[in-house]
């Protein structure tokens, strides 16, 4: 590429091949490598990011050494704990080993990371556990959620102080574990090792506990000495759980992939298990709601069919197919639930959650408007273009996006990362960007906003595109669905039939553009800030904090970041955090024309994708997987990216043969 490169880009390209190596290259080019005290970029970073597997070289002590060390750190100054870091404890009857992976610097810094690995054979647990992937997350989830419960139940999840005892009074000793929601995720909490003799690991969090900044060695012993034994022996061995219970976790999550993964072979997107509870308990509950208001599902026999499951009956349910979808109905009739069932279809639920049977294309996308987001070199030509003073739609940037920008490039965004289902619910998005009557086409002549409906035909006949579109007051989308289903006191029902009879009846100039127009194609580069001294860091789900120089003159500046609040299908922290440390570690390819942006995700998620067990070598245990549609959004809304057309020759115009917007894997 000719001409002045920005400073973003200039970077040699060959790290870049790492993403093309297929699964396991990418981080173990980032990690393997790294020692416990040196390698890397910085060493606090590196400190704060040892796996196990770093410290898997450090010779092995007695569980009585551990004992005699906290005994002999007893009413020293807090950083004598930092003596336990990499070490490695063997305890006998049940027989595993307590790594020590990073002892935090005071006790008010982040708490200490420990995991227990456990000999395969040693916890009994049946083979067939972990013959498959999905099998290995059912268990590393069900063992979690133990170890979670267990925590609770003897307290280990309280501070040894009062919580009101002050700077010199006694505090810490909370134990820990990322506990899994509703959904059963991939997560680094717990793995199945494959690496030498199979084996179990779940992993951990500390906080050591201290007076001041004094080491409390006694109650430190008392934690990891005697609680932690007691602890792994309730989790980590097979006959300390119920196996009816045990097995119908580890079936139903298999069933659940399952039914999805025959979808394509329908010609379905989407599909609702009859019986099936869509309700929430409340907006701040995801558990399913009760009593006897609740309405199970039940599909019209119109688009009833049925699904397999490999340990259990058929099922029967609606199945939703490819195509344009809409949903409608009265006010608080339940479309807008539908909608949320299905977009968080793309994930298994634990037995009882209600959607155990609510199954959704993997690549199915949620969209919306946002307000005030930033947006950098999207093409949204496709709905935007003759803007005033002749700005430039093909790469569309601005840092504080319209209702309509911010949709068309949501929109375009997901596309771009192979998305094959657009959901939209009419209650979030631009109307103007759904919908342009005839009176306002009268009345506004010089209009540079062509809206949803009139381009979702061309979407779906081009690239092979399906929308599902919540819609309760406009009209004109009846003239382009396929399928319409209407939500009556909870119960769907099949309204085709009648939809076009009206749009006969009421005809309406609905303008259908032949060619949906051009698909973005980018290579992005990250600004400085990614690659701070202190990493990105995700405190809550909605956020990730990017730290930046000017921050140390202005505290008021440390809350900058990437703010992903209207990234719907996000369901936990841990996933946030996988979002962040991804980023972190995409910011440290070079390359010249910048990283491929579709190349580079699929590279990330072919390491943390929903089906695949997550790798050994990420570090800690609080991290979840995510798909690329999650981590692209949160890339497409850092604040100061820069971006570029990979080629331009290869950009997806739309016409020729149909083609489906899709990752090449």
């Amino acid at each position: 590429m000719s001409g002045k490169v920005h400073p973003l880009f200039m970077h040699d390209r060959a790290s870049l091949a790492q993403y093309r190596k297929g699964r396991g290259a990418y981080f173990k080019a980032r990690y393997a490598g790294r020692g416990g005290r040196g390698g890397g970029n910085a060493g606090t970073e590196n400190q704060q990011q040892l796996s196990t597997a770093e410290s898997s070289s450090s010779s092995t002590s007695t569980w009585a050494q551990l004992s005699q060390a906290l005994d002999s750190i007893d009413g020293q100054q807090y950083g004598s704990y930092k003596r336990l870091q990499n070490r490695r404890f063997e305890h006998k009857s049940p027989d595993f080993t307590l790594s020590i992976n990073h002892v935090q610097t005071d006790a008010y810094a982040p708490p200490s990371k420990i995991s227990v690995r456990m000999d395969w054979k040693t916890t009994c647990f049946p083979t067939e556990y972990a013959a498959s992937d999905i099998r290995q997350i059912a268990l590393a989830d069900y063992l979690s959620r133990a170890a979670a419960a267990c925590i609770r139940s003897k307290h280990m999840d309280r501070s040894v102080g009062s919580g009101n005892s002050g700077w010199s009074g006694p505090k810490g000793g909370v134990f820990s574990i990322n506990a899994p929601a509703q959904e059963v995720l991939p997560r680094t909490s717990a793995l199945v090792l494959s690496d030498g003799d199979k084996s179990l690991e779940t992993r951990f969090t500390v906080s050591l506990p201290a007076r001041g900044r004094t080491v409390l060695g006694g109650e430190a012993k008392s934690i990891l000495c005697n609680n932690l034994p007691e602890l792994v022996e309730r989790t980590m061995l097979y006959s300390s759980h119920l196996a009816k219970e045990l097995n119908t976790h580890i079936h139903c999550v298999e069933d659940q992939a399952y039914m999805r993964s025959q979808l394509e072979a329908r010609g379905l997107v989407a599909f609702v298990g009859n019986g099936s509870i869509l309700p929430r308990a409340s907006g701040a509950s995801a558990r399913s709601m009760t009593g006897k208001h609740v309405v199970p599902f039940k599909s019209p026999p119109e688009l009833e069919v049925v699904l397999k499951r490999k340990h259990d009956s058929e099922v029967r349910g609606m199945g939703i197919p490819k195509g344009i979808t809409l949903l409608t109905g009265g006010g608080y009739h339940g479309k807008s639930t539908l909608l949320e069932a299905l977009q968080l279809g793309i994930y298994n639920y634990i037995p009882g959650d209600g959607r155990e049977l609510v199954v959704t294309s993997p690549n199915a996308a949620k969209v919306r408007a946002e307000d005030g987001r930033s947006v950098t070199g999207t093409d949204i030509s496709a709905f935007i273009k003759n803007l005033p003073a002749k700005r430039n739609t093909d790469a569309f940037t601005t840092d504080d996006a319209s209702g309509s920008t911010s949709m068309a490039a949501n929109i375009q965004e997901a596309l771009e990362l192979g998305a094959e289902v657009i959901m939209v619910d009419e209650d979030t998005s631009a109307t103007n960007l759904l919908v342009r009557d005839e009176r306002m086409q009268s009345l506004i002549k010089n209009e540079p906003i062509t809206p949803l409906v009139s381009k979702v035909r061309a979407l779906y006949d081009q690239h092979g595109v399906s929308t599902i579109i919540v819609v309760g007051g406009l009209g004109d989308w009846l003239d382009v669905a396929d399928n319409v289903i209407g939500m009556d006191s909870y119960a769907p029902r099949m309204l085709t039939a009648e939809a076009k009879a009206l749009s006969k009846k009421f005809p309406r100039k609905v303008v259908q553009d032949k060619n949906y127009g051009t698909l973005p194609d980018r290579n992005v580069g990250f600004p400085a800030a990614i690659l701070h001294d202190k990493p990105p860091v995700a405190r809550r789900k909605d956020f990730i904090t990017v730290f930046a120089d000017r921050a140390l003159q202005d505290p008021s500046q440390n809350e900058a970041g990437i703010d992903i609040s209207g990234v719907e299908q996000l369901v936990e922290c841990g996933q946030t955090r996988t979002i962040a440390h991804s980023i972190r570690s995409l910011a440290h390819v070079k390359d010249a024309e910048g990283v491929h942006l579709k190349t580079a995700l699929s590279g990330i998620e072919a390491e943390v994708a929903l089906e695949k067990a997550m790798p050994e070598k990420l570090p800690g245990g609080d991290l979840v997987a995510v798909r690329r549609f999650e981590l692209g959004a949160a890339v497409n809304r850092i604040r100061g990216l820069e971006s570029r057309a990979a080629r331009a020759e290869g950009a997806q115009t739309g016409e020729g043969p149909k083609k489906k917007a899709r990752i090449d894997h």
